[in-house]
């Protein structure tokens, strides 16, 4: 049998036993009429097994499911401001901390060459502690989109004190003046025709000055831009005020009281023929200033969220109602002298202050803040100093006065 013969007996055996294990197969797994949509349903669901299930967009876009809408704070959850969060109280307190400048330069006391020994710029006061309180309440959000607020002000119970001396020395005088053709007494020697005041061992000055001050202010403040929502890399939403620089103004009234004492004191001993005699003079000057007028201010602020910091202006064109008392008490003749001046005048305060506060809490902020403050047209104590005693008295209220210095304290809004 040649090869080719051999060949066509393998090709039809191997398709004979195909067909039979074909065809048993088919006879023990015979279908259904329904096999083949069957098939097609399982092949389906084979496939989608391996899609990305449906989300809850894609629920709510395919078969109209609600839509879930995460809840956000209403104010900033940073800070705890906002576009629509106006604290409905505001309260501020702390410590205000204040050196003022000095009185206009008067010589006192001189020795007898005429050398000035004492001088009244020589009270030099030290930096003083006060108390500040501010109350704040909002009022409206006004058609123009700006918050209005009531503010009340006060800062004070500051005193300035300080005492400076001098001390003369032991002369022989040839003269009558205390009987006799000599006598032996200080050096010390005023512009008074006192003799209490001259012919001194000591002299010595003592200055008080103490201030009160008292705003009402009525607040503008424009709404920042709206806040914004933020999505978080946790897949939350975060509710954040927008950071930015925003000017705020204010119309209001301002008072204040400036009330100072100043004392000279002259001591003395004379030793003369008719034995030692004492010399005593006091000079006793108090001056009182109340002053009540319109204010202006305005704020410009840099926010960062929790920190803020900028620059305030206040200027308080005010009525002065100024009065002193000068009150010599003398050893000698004429004994007593009173003298009692007033006046009504203008005066002018203004103030700068560069201010930063930080918000610990989202009810609680720390505050700082560096204050400058000029006042002018008031009345001095030292600066009432008369030595020809004009009668009536007269008054100086053309004095000015600086202070500068530093507050500190926090707010609680609620």
């Amino acid at each position: 049998m040649n090869r080719q013969v051999r060949f066509e007996i393998v090709v039809w055996v191997s398709i004979a036993v195909l067909s039979v294990c074909v065809s048993g197969h088919l006879q023990a797994g015979q279908p259904s009429p329904n096999a083949g949509a069957n098939w097609g349903l399982e092949a389906s669901s084979l496939d989608t097994s391996d899609q990305w299930p449906a989300g809850t967009w894609d629920r709510a876009a395919s078969h109209g499911d609600p839509v879930p809408v995460q809840g956000t704070a209403p104010c900033c959850e940073i800070c705890g401001a906002g576009y629509d969060c106006p604290r409905l109280w505001t309260w501020y307190n702390g410590a205000k901390i204040l050196n003022r400048g000095r009185a206009r330069s008067a010589l006192l006391t001189v020795n007898p060459a005429g050398e000035g020994l004492l001088n009244v710029d020589n009270a030099n006061f030290d930096v003083a502690g006060g108390y500040e309180t501010r109350v704040q309440y909002f009022l409206k959000n006004d058609p123009e989109n700006r918050d209005q607020f009531i503010e009340f002000v006060y800062w004070g119970l500051n005193e300035w004190k300080d005492q400076q001396s001098v001390n003369g020395q032991r002369l022989t005088y040839q003269s009558s003046l205390f009987g006799g053709t000599s006598f032996e007494a200080g050096s010390l020697f005023t512009f008074y025709d006192f003799v209490d005041f001259n012919y001194a061992d000591l002299h010595r000055i003592r200055y008080e000055s103490e201030i009160n001050n008292f705003e009402l202010n009525w607040w503008f403040k424009p709404r920042p831009r709206p806040d914004r929502l933020a999505l978080l890399p946790n897949g939350k939403w975060q509710r954040q005020c927008q950071p930015g620089v925003y000017f705020n103004y204010a119309f209001g009234f301002r008072g204040l009281s400036l009330d100072e004492g100043f004392i000279f004191d002259s001591r003395g001993v004379v030793d003369a023929q008719g034995g030692p005699e004492t010399l005593y003079g006091r000079q006793t000057i108090r001056s009182k200033n109340d002053t009540f007028g319109l204010q202006l201010a305005g704020e410009l602020l840099f926010r960062r969220h929790r920190f803020e910091w900028g620059a305030r202006v206040k200027a308080a064109p005010m009525f002065n109602w100024a009065e002193q008392t000068t009150d010599i008490a003398l050893a000698h003749n004429p004994g007593h002298v009173v003298r009692y001046a007033k006046d009504d005048d203008v005066c002018f305060m203004g103030e700068v202050s560069i201010v930063a506060n930080y918000r610990i809490f989202p009810r609680m902020r720390a505050f700082a803040s560096w204050d400058m403050m000029w006042l002018d047209g008031v009345a001095l104590a030292p600066e009432q100093l008369d030595f020809g005693l004009k009668s009536p008295g007269v008054i100086n209220d053309n004095g000015t006065v600086y202070f500068q210095g530093v507050s500190l304290g926090f707010d609680v809004v609620w």
